[in-house]
């Protein structure tokens, strides 16, 4: 019976910690917020609205890297395959 019970906790033990590991892939990365589900977050090739788009990013999209270039309240990020500027009020710091 014990060896059951180490058994079955040792198990749902692991399967916590695939979870995590799983739910944090981008941990240490940005994350889009305040885009509403139906736009996109638009890259800019410079740090303001009147600069062109080059790429955009979809809300809720995690695993996007900032630059520590910034200006201002825009900032310099990666996302697939764009770099690029966005707005800092619509990125979240995944920990």
């Amino acid at each position: 019976m014990k060896s059951i019970l180490f058994s079955l906790t040792l198990m749902i033990g692991l399967l916590g910690a695939l979870t995590a590991a799983n739910a944090c892939a981008c941990c240490g990365s940005w994350q889009v917020v305040n885009v509403a589900k139906w736009d996109v977050l638009n890259i800019r090739s410079g740090p303001s609205t009147k600069f062109q788009i080059v790429g955009h990013i979809p809300p809720g999209a995690a695993c996007v890297s900032r630059h520590k270039e910034c200006r201002g309240r825009w900032c310099r990020v990666s996302y697939a395959d764009y770099t690029g500027w966005v707005n800092v009020r619509y990125l979240r710091w995944l920990p």
